[in-house]
C-alpha cells in the first residue's frame, strides 16, 4: 500500500483525520442539568432494586446468624435496606444486629453499605426504636469510607447521621435553599424517591418541622409547610402522600397549636380548614379519623367551624332575601358566638335552602366549607331552616322564621343530635320534648338569656 489512494474505503477516515479540525461545543447550563438528572435516575434504579421489600431474604439471614454462617450479598442488601428492626425484634435481637452489622461492614462492599444507610432512613426514630437507631447510626458513622460519594455530601451537608434525628433537615427544608422549596431540599438530601419519603427519617424531620409550626406562625414558614401537602390523599402518583397521610395528630399541632387563645386572620383560618377538611375531613361527622388528636386542638377546629356554620347559615339566608325575620335572632345569638359561648354549631337546611347553599358552594361565593343537614320527610315552607347550638349543658335547636327556640338539658334523651345529615321537621317541632322553649315575640331575648344564665353560668354578652 504505497499511496492514500491504496487505502481501502472502510480506512480512508484515519487518513483523512485531522485533530485540529474537531470541534466541541461547549453544552449548556441546561444540558448539564438534564444530563445530571438522568445519571441520578440510572444511580437511583440501583438503590431502588434495595428497596423492594427484603422479607423474602429475612429468613435466610436469621438462619445464617444463627448459625454463624455469611449469607449471600443480596439477601443482606435487601434485609439491611428494609428489615433491620425485624432482626432487632429477633430472639436475642441486640446481639443478631450488631452481628448483621458486622457482616455488612466485612462483605467490604459499598452496596451492602449503602443499603444500610438506606435502611437507617427507612427505620423510625422515635424513644422505642432509639437503641437499635443508634447502633445502626454509630457503624455509618465510623464507616463514611464505605459510602458512594454522593450519600457522603448529603450527610454532611444534612446531617443524615447527627442528633437530634433529622434537625438539621428541618431546619433547611423550613429555612429555606436557594431555588428549592421545601419537598425539593428532601430530594436533595436523598429522601423523595419512593419508600425513603415515607420513611422514619423523612418522618422524624417533618415532626421537628411540626414542632416548629406548633411555636407561631408567620406569612413564610406556613407558606413553605403547605406545600407539603397533595391536592388529594386519593392520588398515589404525589409522593407527597407517603409523607402526610398518616401524621395527622402532628399536622393538627402545627396547625392549631398557636390559636388556643386567639384566632388567626380570616384568610390564614380560612386556609388551615380548607387544608384539613380537604385531606382529613371534618372531625363532626368523621370522628373516627380524629382520634388520638389532642381534644384541645379540637376544640379549636370546633370553635371555627361554630363560626363556619352561623356564617353559611346568614349567607345562604342573605342570599335568597330571606333573612328579615331572622335579623334579631343574629344579632342575640351573635354575640354568645363571638364570646366563644357556644362551643358547637349544625346547621339543618329546608329544601330551597338547600339548593342555594349548593348553588353558592359550586359558584365559590360561599365561605363556609359546605358541611350541613337537610330537613326532609315532613312539609315545610322550603327557606325555613335550623341552627343547633352546644352552650355549656345546654343542646339549643333555633328556626329561622317561623318558629321557636327550645332548650334541652344533657341528660334529656330527646334532645337532637348535632351532626346528623338528615332531620325530621316534626320531631324537632313537639314542644313535649324541651326543657325550655320560647316563641319569638315581645322580650323573648330577655326569657332565654335568663335561662342560659340560669343553666350555664354564663350571661348574656
Amino acid at each position: 500500500m504505497n499511496s492514500a489512494s491504496d487505502a481501502p474505503e472502510r480506512f480512508r477516515f484515519l487518513i483523512d483525520y485531522n485533530p485540529s479540525r474537531l470541534v466541541v461545543p461547549r453544552p449548556s447550563i441546561e444540558g448539564i442539568h438534564a444530563a445530571e438528572r438522568f445519571l441520578a435516575k440510572k444511580a437511583q434504579r440501583f438503590e431502588d432494586r434495595d428497596l423492594i421489600d427484603g422479607h423474602e431474604f429475612l429468613a435466610e439471614v436469621l438462619d445464617c446468624l444463627s448459625s454463624n454462617r455469611t449469607p449471600s450479598k443480596k439477601a443482606m442488601r435487601r434485609v439491611a435496606a428494609g428489615n433491620l428492626l425485624a432482626i432487632a425484634a429477633a430472639p436475642n435481637g441486640k446481639a443478631a444486629l450488631a452481628d448483621f452489622i458486622e457482616l455488612l461492614i466485612n462483605a467490604d462492599s459499598k452496596a451492602c453499605f449503602k443499603a444500610l444507610l438506606l435502611g437507617f432512613l427507612r427505620m423510625p426514630h422515635g424513644d422505642d426504636t432509639a437503641n437499635e437507631g443508634d447502633a445502626v447510626r454509630l457503624a455509618l458513622s465510623h464507616g463514611l469510607n464505605g459510602l458512594p460519594q454522593r450519600w457522603k455530601l448529603r450527610i454532611q451537608e444534612y446531617g443524615l447521621l447527627d442528633k437530634p434525628i433529622a434537625r438539621l433537615l428541618a431546619k433547611k427544608a423550613m429555612e429555606g435553599m436557594p431555588g428549592r422549596s421545601p419537598l425539593e431540599v428532601f430530594e436533595h438530601a436523598g429522601l423523595r424517591r419512593g419508600v425513603l419519603l415515607g420513611g422514619g427519617f423523612a418522618h422524624a424531620a417533618f415532626r421537628q418541622i411540626c414542632d416548629e409550626l406548633a411555636r407561631g406562625h408567620d406569612d413564610v414558614l406556613i407558606e413553605r409547610f403547605f406545600s407539603f401537602f397533595p391536592t388529594d390523599f386519593s392520588d398515589r402518583a404525589d409522593e407527597r402522600v407517603q409523607l402526610t397521610k398518616t401524621t395527622l395528630g402532628d399536622v393538627a399541632r402545627a396547625l392549631l397549636t398557636p390559636y388556643l387563645d386567639e384566632d388567626p386572620g380570616e384568610d390564614r383560618k380560612g386556609r388551615i380548614l380548607e387544608l384539613l377538611l380537604r385531606l382529613y375531613k371534618d372531625p363532626r361527622l368523621n370522628a373516627e379519623q380524629w382520634v388520638g388528636v389532642d381534644g384541645n386542638l379540637i376544640e379549636v377546629l370546633y370553635r371555627w367551624l361554630t363560626s363556619e356554620s352561623f356564617e353559611m347559615l346568614m349567607e345562604v339566608l342573605n342570599s335568597s332575601n330571606q333573612s328579615q325575620q331572622w335579623k334579631t335572632r343574629e344579632t342575640f345569638w351573635r354575640k354568645y358566638i363571638k364570646k366563644n359561648h357556644v362551643k358547637e354549631a349544625w346547621v339543618a337546611f329546608g329544601p330551597d335552602a338547600e339548593r342555594q347553599a349548593r348553588l353558592l358552594i359550586r359558584s365559590g361565593q360561599l365561605r363556609s366549607r359546605g358541611a350541613y343537614g337537610v330537613l326532609e320527610r315532613s312539609q315545610i315552607q322550603g327557606h325555613h331552616s335550623v341552627l343547633f347550638m352546644r352552650i355549656g349543658d345546654l343542646t339549643i335547636s333555633e328556626w329561622t322564621h317561623d318558629g321557636k327556640v327550645r332548650f334541652y338539658r344533657s341528660r334529656n334523651l330527646e334532645k337532637p343530635s348535632l351532626y346528623r345529615l338528615r332531620y325530621d321537621p316534626e320531631v324537632l317541632r313537639r314542644d313535649r320534648y324541651p326543657d325550655f322553649l320560647k316563641v319569638h315575640r315581645g322580650a323573648w331575648q330577655g326569657d332565654v338569656a335568663g335561662f342560659i344564665y340560669q343553666s350555664t353560668g354564663i350571661r348574656q354578652p
